[in-house]
């Protein structure tokens, strides 16, 4: 204990001999710096590349995203960012569904306007990506507009190793086009994939419906039907220079939709793209735009 009390004792006078202040000093620790800034949330830029996996809807913030060069290969390009602003940016909770329908009106502005044209009718799709709540919990506000090439109906990425810009110009090159619908084993549509006008196909794409107003998802297929079938049918009628009494009596022609998800519905993306398709075991190596009545 002796020994103990002493060497404490013998410290105490050592830092009290150290209390004093050196020649030169004013006695202040940060000597007048200005406080460290709190750390920030990178924020994504317009122009930028990145990888991920899965299928361009399961597209989403985190670690799997990675940002690279757009000369690589890549899954996705930022076209547009943007900041959420008012109550929006006040909540807690990271925006979703209908809390994004402005930013993804946003993000289709500078889509159309970034490839020339509707992003619609090219082989894509466009997503809008606010932050992760981790991100949204350290202040980064912002969302993201990504566009992603796919190689079909189903969302299947197809990567590239160019940018995206001005592809619906000029000769569009990633337009839809003419497309081979599968079929399952009832006669089911599975899916729409492009395919070559000069190749042997049974659909071509002829342009994309717009719900009339804001309604909710039709998740009845009955309501889904009723409101989707008579736009389409104008639209497939009109690309193949037929009036819409004309096309319900040629029999060569049906036609179908595919129709956005309740989720991208739910933030404004009330569409269906529309396919006209060759009845039976039809098909055709050419595009049937303008091919009225003509027979195939």
């Amino acid at each position: 204990m002796k020994r103990w009390t002493v060497g404490l004792s013998v410290t105490a006078v050592l830092l009290a001999a150290g209390c004093g202040k050196p020649a030169g000093t004013d006695g202040d620790l940060v000597n007048g710096w200005s406080a460290l800034a709190a750390p920030a949330v990178p924020k994504p830029s317009a122009g930028e590349c990145w990888t991920f996996k899965g299928a361009a809807d399961k597209l989403v913030v985190g670690p799997e995203l990675v940002e690279v060069e757009c000369t690589a290969s890549h899954s996705s390009e930022t076209v547009h960012v943007g900041e959420f602003s008012g109550a929006l940016a006040q909540q807690t909770s990271v925006p979703a569904g209908a809390e994004l329908i402005d930013a993804f009106a946003a993000c289709q502005t500078q889509a159309n306007d970034f490839l020339g044209g509707d992003w619609h009718d090219g082989r894509l799709v466009l997503r809008v990506l606010p932050p992760s709540e981790k991100q949204w919990k350290g202040a980064a506000h912002y969302y993201r507009c990504d566009l992603v090439e796919v190689s079909d109906d189903t969302n299947t990425i197809a990567p590239r190793t160019t940018s995206l810009k001005d592809t619906l110009r000029g000769n569009r090159p990633i337009e839809i086009g003419c497309v081979k619908v599968e079929t399952d084993s009832g006669g089911g549509i599975e899916d729409f994939v492009p395919a070559k006008c000069e190749t042997l196909h049974n659909g071509e794409y002829a342009g994309t419906f717009y719900s009339p107003d804001a309604r909710p998802y039709p998740s009845d297929s009955g309501a889904r039907r009723a409101l989707l079938q008579p736009g389409c049918k104008t639209i497939v009628a009109r690309y193949l220079g037929l009036t819409e009494a004309q096309f319900t009596e040629n029999k060569q022609f049906s036609f179908a939709w595919s129709t956005a998800s309740p989720t991208r519905w739910s933030y404004g993306d009330r569409t269906a793209r529309c396919y006209l398709m060759l009845e039976g075991n039809l098909s055709v190596s050419r595009s049937l735009r303008g091919n009225g009545n003509a027979p195939i």
